[in-house]
């Protein structure tokens, strides 16, 4: 079985995406927010998600909007 792959798609993962925003949980943790998948990312400063592999661009980061877990 074949796999359709989106070339325009695939090519964007490559292109950094400025981490925006920050998950703050009700006992105090925060976790950067993968600006793709939207998945909390393991490390602060990596290069990459872990998840869905968006590469990523920390430069603005001391600018991320706080998100409160919501459950």
């Amino acid at each position: 079985m074949k796999t359709k792959i989106n070339v325009i798609e695939a090519t964007t993962y490559r292109q950094p995406l400025a981490v925006t925003e920050i998950l703050l949980l009700l006992n105090g943790d925060a976790f950067s927010i993968c600006p793709r998948c939207k998945n909390t990312l393991e490390w602060e400063y990596q290069r990459y998600c872990d998840r869905c592999g968006q590469c990523l661009d920390w430069d603005n980061f001391d600018d991320a909007v706080i998100v409160e877990f919501q459950g």
